[in-house]
């Protein structure tokens, strides 16, 4: 499965998670803080997020190799029609 998402929508999702977790610390602090269970679901998303995060750099990272190949492949082709048009027109 491949999801599409925009970074605007990748924006908002990331800050209203940060202010999920923010609003939890308060019951972290106060109820949770003896809880082995919240701690290791804690240290699960955190992992999670950071796989996640990573895999979306090294995404992002081929995205713009790939256009960068494909915009050094355009300019070698413009470049080699304006040879072609400049040998043509000496020609005329």
């Amino acid at each position: 499965m491949h999801v599409k998402m925009s970074a605007k929508l990748m924006a908002k999702f990331h800050l209203t998670l940060a202010l999920v977790w923010a609003m939890l610390t308060i019951p972290t602090l106060l109820w949770w803080k003896n809880s082995i269970l919240w701690v290791s679901l804690m240290s699960i998303y955190a992992i999670v997020i950071s796989h996640l995060a990573a895999y979306s750099a090294a995404h992002a990272e081929k995205a713009a190799s790939q256009a960068l190949s494909e915009s050094a492949g355009a300019n070698e082709k413009a470049k080699q029609n304006s040879a072609q048009l400049n040998q043509d027109s000496r020609h005329a």
